[in-house]
Parts: structure tokens; sequence; C-alpha cells
């Protein structure tokens, strides 16, 4: 071993030295930081300090080629001079990408170097020294603490930064937004050193209340972490002296155990070993004559002999008495002593990351190094090795979770051979050039169709039905999309002559709409594929662009101001631009009493539709609208005719299928024939003209011009609910007077086969009812579409189910308007404010909620079953055990007999328990949360050897 301490690596102005009180050497090991009482942070080069030792002579400083080489280029890489304090701490984050440093300014700087072919700043006028080659920029000012800030540490992963200092705080900073997440007073007094567990499970901080506080971090979710005091560790300390500067103390590499400083063992001082799980402390070095101010661990582990089982970690320590120390875990005395090596004492340590160099400072403000040979600590062991040891304590990247059974490898094993052979289906699903499943998600083929549907009465111009395994939707039309063709992006130069490219919206990115708005005429043959397929039909009736136009009046109670009279409503009335309804015969008197007003259909001559799967064609030709020459209604197959009928009145909109036929009139009149032409019910009559008419399975649905909806069950003759008003849909609660408001456009309105009703708008929402609780609710909006991860803007990925279909719908509206744009660049801003660093994964796990909830409400199985899976998958991802917890229990049900009248065994038709088991084998290998699954897979029989579920 020798020393190198180069009469340039100081922190000096002229013929002053300045005290250095804080060293850190980067990651990849090329530069070290430096902090001192001149208020500045410099960085120097590492490379430059080792060739010092060819200049002065060493033998084992060489090039490549085994010979001694001079360093010609700089010395030091940068001088920061931002903080009005002296510098008392500096580290690199583990990461390498940021060095912090702290002050008795109170202040932390994050700073991070400028990338390279940028211009260098030039060398201020009157300073001393070499120019600055490296360019670091302050990227974050942490501001918290109300005094001197006396140690720093990064986790070992870089997500939090933790500070102490005088003011007896401990602060915790995010380590991507720098956000300030908790503050702990757990001390009594100045906080002056702070360790991190490479295990990344704990922190230990030091003070001079003569305790080392062992504290235990956990995320809960991607935006929250737990803190809690683990333990206080006190014997060590009890007759420490209180005169130190710091407290610096160091985790062993393997995790096993702590080195604290400044501790005692009767008059003497030592630096206390405290043992890892039990916290007690049985080893104590003894050897220096003043008080220790600093422990470090270096970063390596070491093998007494080459190719020694024997592991052994080193310890350097310095202090007050100038001397450096460094010892091994396999040895009770010291390995070296060096005594007086600087004029004062030593205020910290840096190990370099081969573990072969240590580097310290002093307060006569000079750095130095000593640089150990092959040997003098034992044998380097490689890294992985490293990495086994920690595993035992849960290292790595699952460290934060590890299996503690049996039952959890199990079920881990489990869940590994199910994604492996999904994988397995997928390639041969590929290879044979089928539709790939994909997490449970079917992808429809991209040439199929399937038979003419019915039409969708004035819900037409919005396409045909979908027919899905849960039920038959009225959809668009999906017309043959050419390969989407890259678009050239904006390249715009900055004044740093830096190129940036211009962000462009995912979902605006391809030129051809994947769905189209209008409608495909003619008959499609059918397709043998199984997954759920779009179907094509020609309208009965058109929508105009932009969908039926409707207006509301506002019911919310507008504030009366002084000097109002009340007629500023006349006056808005008189200035809103009603539209004009398209042509009807007759216009109802309630319409102008109505809240709400919608467009109503125009007469037309011929009025048809045909069902799918079968010949049938369902006509209606208007007469005069009397008893004279009344309205003919006729079913034919294939030209033939097999039942006709008539009605004294217009017929505004028809729908039907196999299991009836449906007629609505000017008159608001709804009439409805068996298959045979029988009359099912008396006539209906409806408070106005209707302005959607739509059937699907046994369900038949009216919307009427004055808002209201009606549903009806043409086997039972029953209705699922009463009358409902569409007012809440079109927002009729945002506006406070009583004048007239246009509001957005119904662009569809349809039924489901289980009666489910859908009414999509121009602004993007889509809304269902609920039958059970008697209330809208909305199922598909434009913030899922900006801000949610699970979005599908290219369609590629839809489940062909009801949920995604009212999803396309969304995405067409965006397009259309172009408010995507707007939009997404809204959330990003807002992701760089206060608290709102994981906006992005917490509303992507809301509308996986959202979709669930609407699959369920809109009886989608297939939905259900893959949005639940997702879910799942994603809860246990972010460990959020519980909200994963309260899933499982919702599906296992009530563990009592006695409490089950209450519980339904089946959601949409699938067996509850059988979905759980398929959730708990698919996140088995999330270890985060194999305490809460492993219990119930045992109740569900999963890790039994007989029990091999089916992975299909």
């Amino acid at each position: 071993m020798y020393y190198l301490k180069p009469s340039w690596l100081t922190h000096s102005e002229g013929q002053k030295h300045f005290e250095v009180y804080s060293i850190h050497v980067s990651p990849d090991g090329a530069r070290l930081a430096s902090g001192g009482l001149d208020s500045k942070v410099r960085i120097w080069s590492t490379t430059a300090i080792y060739a010092c030792a060819a200049a002065e002579g060493a033998e084992n400083v060489t090039n490549g080629n085994g010979k001694a080489h001079l360093y010609t280029g700089p010395r030091q890489l940068c001088s920061m001079s931002t903080h009005s304090g002296a510098v008392t701490v500096v580290r690199f984050s583990p990461s390498g990408r940021y060095l912090a440093s702290g002050s008795d300014d109170r202040v932390i700087l994050v700073w991070e170097r400028e990338e390279e072919g940028h211009e260098l700043p030039r060398k201020e006028f009157g300073s001393q020294g070499e120019a600055d080659s490296e360019r670091w920029l302050v990227r974050r000012r942490c501001v918290g603490h109300e005094n001197d800030v006396q140690g720093l540490e990064w986790a070992p992963d870089s997500s939090i930064l933790v500070s102490v200092g005088l003011d007896s705080g401990i602060i915790v900073w995010s380590g991507i937004t720098f956000e300030k997440i908790k503050r702990l007073d757990i001390h009594q007094s100045h906080v002056k050193g702070i360790t991190f567990d490479p295990a990344n499970k704990y922190f230990a901080t030091a003070s001079d209340d003569r305790t080392i506080k062992i504290v235990r971090y956990h995320r809960t979710s991607a935006t929250d972490m737990t803190f809690s005091l683990d333990t206080t560790v006190t014997a060590p300390f009890e007759g420490s002296p209180l005169t130190t500067y710091f407290r610096r103390c160091s985790w062993s590499p393997d995790g096993s155990h702590i080195a604290a400083a400044n501790a005692t063992n009767g008059p003497v001082a030592t630096v206390a070993i405290v043992n890892r799980g039990v916290w007690d402390s049985e080893i104590n070095l003894i050897g220096h004559e003043g008080p220790v101010e600093v422990a470090a661990f270096s970063p390596r582990m070491f093998s007494k002999a080459k190719g020694s089982k024997q592991l052994v970690t080193v310890i350097a320590c310095a202090g007050q008495d100038k001397a450096l120390s460094v010892w091994n875990t396999s040895n009770p005395r010291p390995i070296v002593v060096s005594q007086d090596i600087a004029e004062k004492a030593i205020t910290d340590l840096a190990w370099a990351p081969d573990g072969q160099k240590v580097f310290a400072s002093s307060l006569d403000g000079s750095i130095l190094v000593c640089i150990f040979e092959e040997g003098d600590l034992g044998y380097i062991i490689p890294v992985e090795e490293n990495e086994k040891q920690l595993a035992k304590y849960g290292g790595g990247r699952d460290a934060m979770h590890f299996p503690e059974s049996v039952e959890q490898l199990a079920l881990e094993e489990k869940s590994n051979k199910k994604e492996a052979d999904q994988g397995k289906r997928r390639l041969t699903d590929l290879m044979e050039g089928k539709a790939a499943a994909v997490n449970g998600t079917s992808a429809a083929a991209s040439t199929g169709s399937s038979t003419v549907g019915t039409a969708s009465s004035a819900s037409a111009g919005f396409g045909a039905p979908i027919t899905t395994a849960d039920g038959v939707l009225p959809v668009a039309t999906r017309q043959p999309v050419p390969s989407p063709q890259p678009q050239a992006q904006k390249v715009m130069i900055t004044k740093e002559g830096r190129k940036r490219v211009a962000p462009m919206l995912v979902s605006g990115s391809s030129s051809a709409p994947l769905i189209s708005t209008q409608p495909v005429v003619g008959t499609v043959v059918a397709s043998s594929q199984e997954s759920p397929m779009v179907q094509y039909t020609e309208p009965s009736n058109r929508l105009p662009p932009g969908g039926i136009q409707t207006l509301v009046v506002g019911n919310k109670r507008r504030l009366q101001l002084d000097g109002q009279d009340g007629n500023d409503a006349k006056r808005h009335e008189g200035e809103i631009e009603v539209p004009e309804f398209v042509r009807p015969a007759v216009v109802s008197p309630a319409i102008t009493l109505s809240q709400v007003r919608l467009a109503t259909p125009k007469v037309k001559t011929l009025l048809s539709t045909d069902d799918r799967g079968s010949s049938l064609l369902f006509e209606v030709r208007n007469g005069a609208g009397g008893e004279k020459e009344p309205t003919r209604i006729t079913l034919q197959r294939k030209g033939q005719l097999l039942w006709s009928n008539f009605v004294p009145k217009m017929v505004l909109l028809v729908a039907g299928n196999t299991s009836f036929w449906a007629v609505a009139c000017e008159d608001a009149t709804i009439h409805i024939y068996s298959p045979t032409g029988r009359a099912l019910v008396p006539t209906i009559v409806l408070e106005s003209t209707p302005s959607f008419l739509d059937s699907a399975g046994k369900y038949l649905m009216c919307l009427t011009n004055t808002g209201i909806l009606n549903i009806w069950n043409t086997v039972t003759m029953s209705s699922p609910h009463p009358p409902v008003s569409v007012a809440p849909v079109l927002d009729a609660a945002l506006y406070s007077d009583s004048g007239l408001h246009k509001s957005p456009s119904i662009t569809k309105c349809a039924i489901t086969a289980v009666g489910s009703v859908i009414i999509t708008l121009t602004n993007g929402d889509g809304y269902t009812y609920s039958s059970r609780m008697y209330s809208w609710q909305r199922v598909s909006e434009s913030w899922w579409a900006v801000a949610s991860q699970y979005w599908d803007s290219s369609g590629m990925h839809s489940t062909g189910g009801t949920v995604g279909v009212i999803e396309r719908r969304t995405d067409e509206e965006l397009k259309r308007t172009g408010k995507g744009r707007a939009l997404q660049r809204m959330v990003k801003s807002a992701m760089m404010r206060d608290g709102y660093e994981g906006i992005e994964t917490t509303v992507s796990i809301a509308h996986l909620e959202n979709r669930i909830g609407a699959a369920i409400l809109l009886g989608s199985k297939k939905e259900v079953q893959t949005y639940m899976l997702m879910y799942a998958r994603r809860l246990a991802e972010e460990g959020l055990k519980d909200r994963i917890e309260e899933l499982f229990k919702e599906l296992f049900g009530p563990m009592e007999v006695a409490t089950t009248d209450a519980y339904e065994a089946t959601i949409c038709g699938i067996d509850k328990k059988e979905l759980l088991k398929e959730i708990i084998v698919t996140v088995g290998k999330q270890r985060e949360i194999q305490r809460v699954s492993v219990p119930y897979a045992k109740l569900l029989g999963i890790l039994d050897d007989n029990n091999v579920m089916d992975t299909d």
C-alpha cells in the first residue's frame, strides 16, 4: 500500500487553505467530489490523482504497456459556488446521475452533469486555478431544514434521498422529483450521521442524543412509502463525547453490520459494530486515541485467500487523532494504522468502487488517498457474491420481498409455468396465422366479419351492431385500414444548438382512421373466426353530422347579485342559437316545457331493417298519415311476403330482430309485433315523439325528444326500471339559469342484449344506466385517454367487448376535436408539480377499476375476466397489498357459513372462486404480495400436488 497526497488536491485560494468537510467517489470511479469551508463543491479527476504517483516516481502506477506515464489532462473538472455557506456533505447517487450537496446554509442542492457537446463555462475573472472542463447544473434546490445540514445519503436504488441536520430532523426526499416525502423528528439532539442498508430495508441515523435510530421503510404504492422506527441503539454511546463535527456511520456491503462512529468503551474511544436483526453491539474496534468521527466499509467483499470461501469485509476508521485505521472482520487487530496522515482531524472517508482505494479529507484543507495492492486487504470476490449475501436479507430488485415459505415458491413456480405456457401458445398461434391471445385478451382477426345485423333506428350512421359473447351492441363500422405510415416529426434547434423533437400524440399518429363513421352498405359474408367481430348493416335513418343536437335548461339555482332584475335569462334565451329540428310531421307540445329537447327524425317514404343471420327484411312504406292512406308494414323473406299490417300514422323509426319487430310513429306511439305479425301488446303511448329506437335480444329501447328513456322486456312485458331522463348525462346541472343551452350532441344511443343502455356524446363521454342503483354512470371519458397507461388508441389490443367499443368512441371524438394533444400537455405539466409525481400510475389503476365496474354493469363477461387479471397484475407489480387483499376477499366470499346468504357466487356468469384461482396463479410470482396470496392459494387447493390448473 502507499499514500498519495497531491499538493493541488485542496480547497484553497492563493495561500489560504480552507477546511474540507466531505468527499465522495462517483459510482464509475472517475470523479471525486469534495466540499469545504469555501462554500464550493469541487469535482476532481481521479485519473489525475492516481497519475501523481508516476510524477513522484512510484513504481506501481503504469499504463497499459507496463511503463510509468504522466497525466496531461485536467485535474479539477468543475468548481461550483452556488452554496452560501460551508459545504458539509457531498454524495453521488448510486445511479451516478446526480450529486447532492448539503451546507450550513440549510439548503440541499442536487447537481446533474450537463451532456457533452455544450459550450463550457468560461473561467471567472479573478479566479485562480484551471478552467472547468465539465459543466454541472443545479437540478433542484431542496429546502426543509431549519439548521445546518450535516449528512446526506441515497437509497441503494436511488429512489429516495435522506438528509439529517442540526435541527434534529430527518427529511426524506424523492429521488426522482426531489420533493419532500416525510420529515421524521425522532431524535432529541443534533443528527450528524446517516447510512443506508444495502438490502434496501432500513436506514440508520446517529445523533448527539447518544443513540442510533434504525428506521424501516417500505413502499406501499408507486407514490407512497411508510416509515417506522424499528429500534433505538443506545448501549455503545452512553459516554460518547459531544464535541465531534460528525458521527458518520456505515453499513457493511453484506448487510450484516453497522459501523457506528464516536462510540466508547469506558473512557476509550471506539467504533461499535452493531449486528443486524438483534441490533446489539458485541464488538468494538479499539485503538484510536481520540473520538472517531467517520467509519466507512469498503463496498466490496474479500476472501482471505484466492479460491477461499471465507468472506470478510473491510472497514476504515478515522477521527480527531489524525490517524487512519483499516480493519477486517477476520482479525481482532487492525490491518494497518497510519498516524498523523493529516495536520488536523479527519472529517470524511470515501472508498473507490473497486474497494482498493480509500480517500480521506481533513480540516487542514488536504485530501489524500491510500491505495492498496492486491492481497493487502484480501482478494476481491465477484459482485455476484455480494448480491448472494444480500439475498438472505431480501437484496436485489425483489429485495423488498423474498420468499418465506415453500408454499410461496410453489405458487411462484405455478405462475411461471402458466406464463411460459401462454408464451408457447402465442408463438404457435402466430406461426399458424391465428389471432394471438395476449394476457387473456383476444385480438380480432383483421379480415373476417359476420353477417348483416339489425338496423339501429335513429342511431343509424353509427354502423351496425357488434356481436360479442355477451350480447349485441351497435357500433361504428370498421373499414379496412392501411398500414400506418410513420409521420415525420418536427425537429427544432434550441438556443444552445441542441436538437429537440416535438412531441406527437400517439392517438393521432396515424392518418388513417381505425373506425369509420360511415355505414357499410350491403351484406358481408360470415367469418368462421370465434373472436367477436363487427357486424355491418345499413341504418334506417342516418344521424346528421355531429349527432343528434340537444338543448337543456339549467337546474342549478343562480346566484342573484345586486342590480340584477332576474330578466337575464330571457335576454340569454334570445341570444342562444336554437338548432333547427329535422323536419318532423308533428312536434309534441311537451317539448316546449321540457328540460331536455332533442332533435326529431324526419319522415321518410321508405324505412327498412333486416336481421343478421337470416334473410328477413322488415320494411315500412309511409302513406299520407291518415286513415285514407295508412302506412304499410311488411316482413319479407327473400322477396316473399310473410305478413303485413297497417297503421294510420307516419312511422319515424323501426327496429327489431327474430324475437320481435317494432315501429315508432310521429304521434309518440310504439307498435310491437311478434315474428308472425301478432301485436304483442296494445299500442304504447309515450309523452313525446321518439328520437332513438333500438333493439337487442329481447329488449327494446326508445329515447324521446324530451329526453325520456324507456326500456322494455318484450318477453316478460316489463321494464327493468321506470322511465328516466337523460338530463344528467347532458350536463344540465352545469347551467345556472333557466335559459336554453346547447349541450353535447348524442352520437349514439343503443341497447345491449342484457338490457343495458349506452349513450355516447360529442365530448367523448360514454354513459350507461344502472337499473339496480337507478342512476346514470359514466363508463368512458377523455381523462382516461390522456392520463392512463392502459388506453388503447390504436385499437390493436381491443377485447372486442362493449367497454372497448365505448372507449373507441371516446378516442374518435378526441381525434375529431383535436383535444387530445391539449389534454396530454396539461397532464404532462401537472406531473412536474408538487404532489403529482405518480399521477400516471394512480390514474392507470383507477382506469382499470372503472373498466371492471363498467364491464360488470354492462354484463360483458369476457371483459370482466380480462380486466380483472390486468388489474390484479398491476396491483401486484405496484405492491399494493391492501387493495389486492380486498379484491381476494371480495372474490373468495365470507369465511363463515352464517354470512354466505348475501354472497353471490358468480359475477357476470363467472364463478368467483375460479376467477380468483386464475388471478392467484397469474400474480403468484410477485413476491411482494405472496404473504397475501399464499393463504388463499391454500384455501383454494392451488398448491395441492394433484391440483393442476388448466392454464388455457
